[in-house]
């Protein structure tokens, strides 16, 4: 059996560290994306003109949000 140096070592447990880092940052992002936020925005605008060239513009928004969970 063959004995590792210190640099070997040291390499080793690096490279143990970045895989640890790697799986838990994989596991925190698949348990992060079960969750998903949802916006839409109706814009709804109504125009008629009056007088000549005066017009008169009514605009309504309706803006709805969703945040949705996974189960």
């Amino acid at each position: 059996m063959r004995h590792l140096t210190d640099t070997q070592k040291q390499r080793l447990l690096k490279a143990i560290k970045y895989l640890a880092l790697a799986i838990a940052t994989s596991i925190a992002m698949a348990l992060g994306l079960t969750s998903c936020n949802v916006t839409r925005t109706i814009t709804t605008e109504s125009k008629s003109l009056t007088r000549g060239d005066t017009a008169i513009i009514i605009q309504t928004k309706t803006i709805e949000s969703y945040n949705a969970q996974k189960k």
